[in-house]
């Protein structure tokens, strides 16, 4: 089978794997005829490696190889049958990995459990909920995840625009008045333990405003903020997969393993970060999302940078240092005068 430039995602695997060289053909996974097409089996090796990083999964657990290898590192533009397809061609003679039904997990280390028992976001989850609150086992080797943490931040600017909105019945408040909670006032959040007051902002005044969660027609201060030096911030919006193709051949295989586990870590804060907050939710479901935000304030991170659950393309703020940014006018009142909603079917 024949592939092209537009099959791969992972724009260093086609250039590194130093393939044969390019002919024009017709794509055999839909995109038409190419200048550049080349025979899948080019990256018999590249892929062979790849795949020895993962291990056969006990039944009932695990994953299809063609789903968790997107999922790991965003390598093709393909659906997930177009991956099998591509992986069944490229290994012709047939790869244990790929035979029907079998699932997979990140191969186990030496002395360890099961890697991906070791670096699962549910089973660390579960614990430090309910069985040990401030020494779980489950959680990633901390020198490395620091390490990680670290090279995932970005700048935010002192002349950056944040937005925060708060719901009034009466009079404006004031600039004073738009900032975090006092500690005693302070309620569990996804990113602050009780008492521990976060100031959490957005990058738009239209975000800004959905994630206030109102009715029609009440009025909301809005408060525009600057940063009052520059910060670093971890970016759980805009989470990149680690790169398999770019590394050096000799990198261990528990190296790599490393990465993908940490980077299923960002994937799963993230997206429980972009979880909205409700009244129903027990205090306890935060804690896994407020352990991993008090380890990077612990880095010298100044916060942590996620998408909005209500704004589709909307970006939050959340910091740490509820003095590392300031109101620096007067709030705005607006009225809301219009809502749309969106929905999705969900199985019961």
């Amino acid at each position: 089978m024949k592939a092209c430039d537009l099959c791969f995602a992972a724009s260093t695997w086609p250039g590194n794997a130093s393939p044969p060289e390019s002919a024009p053909a017709t794509c055999d996974f839909g995109h038409g005829y190419s200048n550049h097409t080349r025979p899948t089996t080019a990256w018999v090796d590249s892929l062979s490696r790849l795949l020895s990083i993962y291990e056969a999964a006990p039944a009932g657990s695990g994953e299809l190889l063609e789903v968790r290898i997107q999922e790991d590192w965003s390598l093709f533009t393909l659906g997930p049958e177009s991956v099998k397809q591509f992986l069944s061609s490229v290994f012709a003679d047939g790869h244990e990995l790929l035979a029907e039904g079998v699932t997979v997990r990140l191969r186990a280390q030496a002395g360890e459990p099961t890697s991906d028992h070791i670096t699962s976001w549910a089973n660390f989850a579960d614990e430090i909920r309910h069985k040990n609150r401030y020494f779980p086992q489950a959680a990633p080797d901390n020198d490395l995840l620091g390490r990680v943490l670290l090279e995932t931040r970005v700048q935010i600017d002192t002349d950056t625009d944040l937005f925060r909105a708060r719901v009034i019945e009466g009079p404006s408040l004031g600039s004073g008045e738009m900032g975090a909670p006092p500690p005693e006032h302070a309620t569990a959040g996804r990113a602050n333990p009780v008492g521990i007051p976060h100031l959490y902002l957005a990058f738009t005044l239209e975000t800004c405003v959905y994630e206030t969660r109102v009715a029609n027609h009440a009025h909301i201060a809005v408060g525009r903020f600057r940063a009052a030096r520059d910060l670093h911030v971890l970016n759980l919006a805009d989470i990149d997969p680690p790169d398999f193709f770019s590394v050096d051949e000799i990198e261990s295989i528990s190296d790599q393993i490393a990465q993908v586990s940490i980077h299923r870590y960002l994937k799963a804060l993230g997206a429980e970060l972009r979880k909205p907050v409700r009244v129903s939710d027990q205090p306890t479901e935060y804690i896994p999302t407020q352990y991993l935000c008090e380890f990077a304030k612990s880095l010298g991170i100044d916060g942590v940078l996620y998408p909005s659950s209500l704004d589709a393309s909307g970006r939050n703020l959340v910091l740490f240092d509820v003095a590392a940014a300031v109101c620096i006018e007067e709030p705005r009142v607006v009225e809301i005068t219009a809502l749309r909603a969106e929905w999705r079917e969900i199985a019961t």
